[in-house]
């Protein structure tokens, strides 16, 4: 046992120096982290100015980089540098809206338009369906520069349903306008189709909503998050961090019960049908009946072609009396 400290401490210090480290020319982590974290209160301050915002928000930037004492190559090139390392960027865009969130709290915000159905439970009226991922790094290469997911209809889910998928954003956008694009393809019974777009322009909430369908079930909602990508290096200062992704659901009361109230209608109706055709029964052949036993009724004529062995009885005792 003595000698199981040492042991783990070494192996400890060799995990920790086989970790992959940021080459000394660009921006370290912890050096970011706070750079983006000052860039984005400023941006916020620049949000509630009065003054044009774009120039405010270059104007906050550039006293970041001054303050940090970091130019805007060395910046563009740092950020560069994390384009390909998407993931260690990603962590520490989560500290930065860690951070961000605290503050908001410090302050005495109440909870938002984000937060306000994280309460309610998955089979509720009200309620947030989302499993997937929460949070994503959208950044303008290919492959990183979309999220896609499928959300499958389930026995939650309702005729009348609506529904509305939203989002935090913050971004950093060199040039040009910030124009990624949120859709989502809704598909109904008999694969009837309706989609729905909305553009994502400003850091901040985002929101889609899709109607409600009163007459076809839901099958399954497909969508994306797409911001474009950028050909030009010179202006490859462009990424949208992308957290408290949710999916809320919210089910039609009215319409619902009015499909249930329909259903047992039915069902009761077919029902009916069903009782009252096992309580008439089987209908008897009542003519092959009489043929075969030699009876008939008294207000049947004779048939042409033919006696019964009745009458034939009758007509030789008329014969005999003669």
């Amino acid at each position: 046992m003595k000698h199981s400290a040492p042991i783990f401490f070494l192996m400890l210090m060799v995990a920790l120096g086989c970790k992959p480290q940021v080459p000394s020319e660009y921006i370290q982590p912890d050096e970011l982290e706070d750079m983006l974290y000052e860039y984005h209160v400023a941006e916020a301050m620049a949000r509630n100015s009065s003054e044009n915002v774009d120039y405010k928000q270059t104007e906050y930037f550039l006293a970041v980089l001054e303050k940090h004492h970091v130019t805007e190559a060395d910046f563009d090139s740092s950020l560069v540098y994390y384009y390909s390392h998407a993931e260690r960027l990603k962590d520490i865009y989560l500290s930065v809206h860690e951070r961000l969130a605290n503050d908001a709290k410090k302050l005495g915000a109440s909870v938002g338009d984000i937060n306000r159905y994280s309460q309610y439970s998955e089979t509720g009226d009200t309620a947030n369906i989302w499993r997937d991922e929460t949070a994503m790094l959208l950044i303008p290469r290919p492959t990183k520069n979309r999220f896609d997911f499928v959300v499958k209809a389930d026995s939650t889910f309702m005729l009348g349903d609506s529904f509305m998928f939203q989002f935090m954003t913050e971004h950093i956008w060199q040039s040009g306008s910030k124009d990624a694009v949120v859709c989502i393809k809704t598909t109904y019974e008999k694969d009837s189709v309706i989609q729905s777009v909305n553009h994502v322009s400003i850091s901040g909430i985002s929101q889609l909503r899709i109607p409600s369908n009163n007459t076809l079930k839901i099958k399954e909602l497909r969508g994306f998050i797409y911001m474009p990508q950028v050909d030009d290096e010179m202006e490859a200062r462009r990424l949208m961090f992308i957290s408290q992704i949710q999916l809320i659901r919210f089910h039609n009361k009215v319409i619902q019960e009015q499909y249930e109230n329909n259903v047992a209608a039915e069902v009761a109706k077919t029902d009916s049908l069903q009782r009252i055709d096992i309580t008439r029964g089987p209908k008897q052949d009542t003519l092959r009946h009489n043929i075969g036993t030699g009876l008939r009724s008294k207000s049947a004529p004779f048939r042409k072609g033919g006696t019964s062995d009745g009458v034939a009885t009758g007509l030789h005792q008329i014969e005999k009396a003669k």
